[in-house]
Parts: C-alpha cells; structure tokens; sequence
C-alpha cells in the first residue's frame, strides 16, 4: 500500500471518528439538559412552575394518541409556515439574483433591503392585522416579509461569491449573458442560496408561533398562550417540544436536500 493512500485511509477513519463523536457529544448535551431539567423540577416541586419530565411526557402522549388535539395546531402553523416561506423563496431567490447580477435592480433595492434589515419586521405586524383582518392572511404576510430578506441577501452574496476568472473564462469560449448566468453564476450561487434559505426557516417558525399568540384560534403558538392562561403548564411545555422539533425537522430536512443537490460544494457562510 502507498504512502498516499495510507494517509486517504487515515483521513477518512479520523473523519468517521469526529462525525461519530458529534454525535455522541450531542447525545450527551441533550441527556444532560434532561437531567438538570428533573433535578431542577424536583427541587423547585411546584408543578406550576416547572413541570417534571413525566408529566410533560404524559402530556404529549395524550395529546398525539388520546385526544388527539395538537394536531389541529400543528395544520394551521405549517400552512402559515408553508405558504409564507415558500413564497419568500420564490420571490426572494429572483430578486437577489437579479441584484447580484445587475448594478442597476441592486441601486433600486438596496435601500429597502437596509432599511428593513435592522428594523424587527414583526413590528409591522398590527398594522397587517389593520389591513388583511385576524386570519391566516396578515401571518403569512408578515412570515413572508421576515423570512424574505436573509434568503435575498444569501443569492445576492452568492452572484458576488463566484470568482471572476470563471466569468472571464466563459466569456472567452464565446458564452453569451443568459449562459453565462445559467451554467456559471446560478451554479456558483446555489451554496449560498441554501444558506440564506437555511436561517430564513428558523425565523419563519418563530414569526410564526408569535403571530399566533397575538391573535390566532389554532397554531402551536395559540397554543401555548391558551394553556399559559389556563394554567397548564405541562401543556406549554409540551407545545414548545412540539415546535422545536418541527423546527429540527425542517432544518435536517433542508441539510439533506443540499447535501443530495450540492455534494459538490463547501458549506458558505454569510456575514449578514
């Protein structure tokens, strides 16, 4: 055996190693988090305040197999979820694309996307609920207006990310605008596309389970204000698993979709 693929060999059983150990380490931390939360629940033993993990556990198993009432709460917060992401990317991906790849749509929106970049969009929220009324309308509205700008930012970085002599070098196989952007730019964009779609979906869900609390009959956010105010902590617990881990989901399911489509390319990150 060669030196060389002595060392391929070693490199790929120290690569196992680590990504075996992450996921011993992360076992590990959520074990521990467990842990301090019973131990913390049976010192404090006031139900009210911090429920145990058995009563939680309890509550969830009523919820998805007895009464089976989340699922009504689950529904309306992905459909708020769903239509204001998706149509966030479909929107967001071509307008940062197009800013990337032309001075001039990039001075057009450039102050817009400034302004509203600091400004916490939920603050717009009443004003949508004035407009658009108290039902599914004003939360996707403003989901799609939270979860819109980092997913424009992350293709616009991505048109600046590609590297010039690739450009140089279509242009002098005689490749015209249009292919250039199709087999040179959008490529080259694509890793930080899926990034800026990445941190849009987390704050998609959180916009999402705030809305609902301000003004919703069903969602995980109703949800957990209606049990905080009925007195049922257990139930407020249970509903915030519940939405940490449809959070998970989608964030694993995100991670698996670019690995699948760009296993060719490193993970980018964007300072935004």
């Amino acid at each position: 055996m060669s030196s060389k693929t002595q060392t391929a060999s070693g490199l790929d059983q120290f690569s196992s190693w680590l990504q075996g150990s992450s996921r011993a380490l992360g076992l590990v931390s959520v074990l521990l988090l467990l842990a301090v939360w019973q131990a913390t629940a049976i010192y404090v033993n006031n139900p009210l305040l911090l429920p145990d993990i058995p009563a939680v556990s309890e509550r969830l198993w009523e919820m998805f197999l007895v009464d089976r009432s989340v699922y009504p709460h689950i529904w309306a917060s992905l459909y708020r979820v769903a239509v204001g992401f998706i149509a966030a990317v479909l929107i967001g991906v071509p307008l940062g694309l197009l800013m990337g790849s032309s001075s001039t749509v990039e001075y057009l929106l450039e102050p817009y996307i400034s302004t509203l970049y600091p400004v916490p969009r939920i603050a717009f929220y009443p004003l949508l609920l004035v407009i658009l009324g108290f039902g599914h309308s004003s939360k996707i509205a403003i989901i799609f207006v939270e979860a819109l700008i980092p997913i424009i930012l992350g293709a616009y970085y991505g048109v600046g990310g590609v590297q010039q002599r690739y450009l140089w070098s279509a242009r002098n196989f005689g490749a015209s605008q249009l292919q250039t952007f199709r087999e040179v730019i959008l490529p080259g964009s694509l890793p930080y596309i899926f990034s800026g779609i990445r941190m849009a979906m987390p704050i998609a869900i959180i916009v999402t389970v705030v809305t609902e609390m301000i003004s919703a009959s069903q969602g995980i956010g109703y949800l957990i204000i209606y049990s905080q105010a009925s007195f049922e902590p257990e139930t407020v617990f249970a509903a915030v698993i519940v939405i940490s881990a449809i959070g998970v989901l989608f964030d694993r399911l995100l991670a698996v979709i670019r690995e699948r489509l760009l296993f060719w390319a490193k993970d980018v990150s964007m300072d935004i």
